[in-house]
């Protein structure tokens, strides 16, 4: 299967003309999995304002500032996995940037999806199932397919409003506690926005091809 090649941080269109192409192989209802991918990285746009600079301690710097920051990424958990990510695919794993920590937890968060070195390697094989390639989390396409890959494992596909937002909740927090709710009716606020801006979308594309009809 050979997605179509788009650039980073796509506009729009082309991100939704991706996420139906995804739909076809996964079920992920396009306009939630934009949702969520806006909810992360605004589809592309924000992949991570750290780097990771010890890969013992896990601690590094923001990218703006050169601020020394703690828990940029897990050492136990994730560098040894980022380090082979990087690895493979020729990148400098001390010039690549992951996302910074919020006020819990760690950071280190990877690509337009957004996800940890940790999770990353469990969805990796699947995504170079389908395109054939090794998987790259800075990759929109490879991204878009881990994000649904992820989304229906947890029951997305079935298109259902509940079973999407249990999904996001799960995306964000991996659970449904009800403290991070605010993420899954995020998701849910944008994909009904999203929803309505691409039956505008084949509004217009439908009165293109009306007056392009008439014109010829």
């Amino acid at each position: 299967f050979e997605l179509i090649g788009i650039p980073e941080a796509p506009t729009f269109g082309a991100a939704y003309e991706l996420a139906k192409e995804v739909e076809n192989i996964l079920g992920i209802r396009p306009a939630f999995l934009l949702a969520v991918l806006t909810q992360e990285s605004n589809i592309g746009k924000n992949v991570g304002q750290c780097y990771l600079s010890n890969s013992e301690t896990g601690e590094g710097i923001r990218a703006v500032s050169g601020e020394k920051i703690t828990r940029v990424m897990k050492p136990s958990r994730d560098i040894p996995h980022f380090l082979k990510i990087c690895q493979e695919l020729g990148r400098d794993p001390y010039n690549t940037p992951v996302s910074c920590p919020m006020q819990y937890g760690w950071g280190g968060a990877m690509g337009p999806a957004q996800f940890i070195p940790s999770t990353w390697i469990r969805y990796a094989e699947r995504v170079k199932e389908i395109t054939g390639k090794t998987a790259n989390p800075w990759s929109i396409k490879d991204a878009f397919l881990a994000a649904a890959l992820y989304l229906k494992d947890y029951g997305a596909s079935s298109q259902n409003p509940n079973d999407e937002w249990k999904a996001a909740m799960i995306y964000f927090s991996g659970t449904t506690n009800l403290k991070f709710r605010f993420y899954g009716d995020s998701v849910i606020s944008i994909a009904k926005q999203y929803e309505q801006d691409i039956k505008e979308m084949a509004k217009f594309v439908l009165k293109f091809a009306f007056f392009e009809n008439i014109n010829n």
